[in-house]
């Protein structure tokens, strides 16, 4: 019996087979057997490092992404709801002029706001009202959950020295 040498370059299992000339019906059962011996090997503990490497990655790029658009939504649905607040406060005046701005608290209790509208903001603090004159605004601290800072939401927007 003839032995195959497999040099110790990565070689495939074909072209060893295509190259031995033993009888085609030894060769298929040589083959055969090398083949399986390549796949009981399983990973090697390189390959295995690569591929949780690979996965690593790809977790924390999808992850970026995924925070990038929460906070994107949590921006939108703030100026939402500090717009639907805007609108329930001009209902409630037009209703009751002369009285004082109201509280968030008391447009909801009055059912001017749906009994499952949140009082607070996406980051938990308190929707602010102010009503000057004829002009009725709705504040929320933003992300940084302090008031007076650039990331504060306005509605209506007020225009800054940055946005012109």
């Amino acid at each position: 019996m003839r032995t195959i040498r497999i040099p110790r370059t990565p070689v495939s299992v074909a072209s060893v087979c295509a190259t031995d000339e033993r009888p085609r019906r030894r060769l298929a059962r040589s083959c055969a057997t090398v083949a399986r011996r390549a796949a009981s090997r399983g990973l090697t503990l390189v390959e295995l490092v690569i591929v949780i490497t690979i996965i690593g990655v790809l977790t924390a790029a999808i992850s970026i992404g995924v925070l990038q658009a929460q906070k994107r939504a949590n921006l939108g649905a703030a100026k939402t709801a500090c717009s639907t607040v805007r609108q329930a406060t001009m209902q409630w005046k037009a209703v009751n002029p002369g009285a004082d701005c109201p509280t968030v608290e008391q447009l909801k209790t009055e059912k001017d706001l749906d009994t499952g509208f949140n009082l607070k903001d996406p980051w938990n603090n308190p929707y602010k009202l102010n009503c000057d004159s004829d002009e009725i605004t709705c504040t929320s601290a933003g992300p940084d959950k302090k008031e007076g800072t650039e990331d504060d939401i306005h509605v209506p927007q007020i225009d800054t020295p940055e946005g012109k």
